[in-house]
């Protein structure tokens, strides 16, 4: 969920992780056309040994919580996975505060 938005402490990280979401929004138009499907992957937090003993760690998935919403979103061909589901949300009113609030929080 990194790219969605800037943020202070991590924005080469966001920056090209929303490059990356970019770029498989044209391929998954491009693919289309032919029967093909590309999905974008968002997840949260997942519990890993990346993650482990980091701080403010919080609302953390397990590797195999993810793999099955991963798999279901293939099945109906999502285009875009937020996981686990509460992200969507998260990341909605993040994407909603107006920039100037933005810019003087601290997330």
């Amino acid at each position: 969920v990194a790219g969605d938005r800037g943020r202070v402490g991590n924005y080469v990280y966001g920056a090209a992780k929303a490059g990356f979401a970019t770029y498989l929004s044209g391929l998954r138009n491009r693919l289309t056309r032919a029967g093909g499907h590309v999905i974008t992957v968002k997840p949260g937090f997942v519990d890993t040994s990346m993650t482990w003993g980091l701080d403010g760690m919080f609302l953390v998935a397990s590797p195999e919580a993810v793999a099955r919403d991963i798999l279901k979103a293939v099945g109906k061909r999502r285009n875009v996975l937020y996981t686990p589901f509460f992200w969507r949300w998260i990341m909605l009113i993040i994407r909603l505060i107006p920039e100037p609030l933005f810019k003087k929080l601290s997330i």
